[in-house]
């Protein structure tokens, strides 16, 4: 099982992003192997900021969220109270930034492997978790 960070759901819709190929090769994998994938609610405020500034597009982000949401094998977690004070021991103690914690936390809680491209949170998260790009959990997979 997975948590996975909005910006590899970002760079799979953005064609134009450094890391298309490796999170929409990821993401293909995970689909047809339906893999259990976990996200916080905040990827949905957060692919559609990211969507809409970087193409300035509304209506594109607003499908893409609509579409996330639709993926069957995507369990969308609220934040509670739980998650967000832990979320914020993370932050405080690893210096994570904000929605970034968010994410490492899920992992955490669910005992899963945090799929990111951003690489200050790789290299921030406590050493129980284990954060990898898509490529690299590609490539311990194989």
């Amino acid at each position: 099982m997975v948590v996975i960070d909005a910006s590899v759901l970002v760079a799979d819709i953005r064609l134009e992003e450094p890391h298309h190929a490796e999170a929409r090769t990821f993401l293909q994998r995970a689909a047809s192997e339906r893999w259990p994938i976990y996200v916080p609610a905040i990827v949905l405020p957060e692919i559609a900021a990211a969507i809409s500034r970087g193409t300035g597009d509304p209506i594109l982000a607003r499908r893409f969220v609509a579409a996330v949401q639709r993926i069957p094998h995507y369990d969308i977690l609220p934040v509670r109270k739980d998650l967000a004070e832990l979320a914020a021991d993370l932050a405080a103690e690893y210096r994570i930034r904000a929605c970034d914690a968010v994410y490492v936390a899920l992992a955490q809680q669910h005992g899963a492997t945090l799929i990111t491209l951003d690489h200050q949170q790789r290299e921030r998260v406590p050493p129980s978790i284990f954060a990898r790009s898509p490529a690299e959990a590609l490539s311990e997979l194989a």
